[in-house]
């Protein structure tokens, strides 16, 4: 059990920090508005078109992570299991790689609803 909440004490910061990073990235916006702001402002079709870029910008980060994570996970699995061996690691890693799939759909989701609103913007 303790594992477990080790895994998912891991799994948390990086989801913060995943979502600190993407903060920081630069958008179409003014760096100094926060997302809310962005959501908030966002009228035009190319508001709501460079929001959807944004996001999938930001899900395309996170299947790379997740992809680099399964090639580590499958590296660890070759690994002896005993102890805190590769199987510990490959766990980790494959619960990552859940996360960060988990993050890029939601953040495709989110692309695809500004593209509706996009169509939807009145000029």
């Amino acid at each position: 059990m303790n594992v477990n909440f080790k895994s998912s004490r891991r799994i948390a910061s990086l989801l913060l920090l995943s979502a600190a990073l993407a903060g920081c990235a630069s958008g179409p916006f003014a760096p100094s508005q926060d997302p809310v702001q962005r959501v908030e402002a966002a009228r035009t079709a190319s508001d709501h078109q460079a929001l959807a870029t944004q996001y999938d910008q930001q899900a395309a980060a996170a299947r790379a992570s997740a992809a680099e994570h399964r090639k580590m996970g499958s590296s660890y699995s070759g690994m002896y299991a005993g102890g805190r061996g590769g199987a510990s690691m490959s766990a980790h890693c494959n619960a990552i790689v859940r996360g960060q799939e988990s993050i890029a759909a939601e953040y495709e989701a989110m692309a695809a609803a500004h593209r509706q609103l996009a169509a939807q913007a009145k000029p």
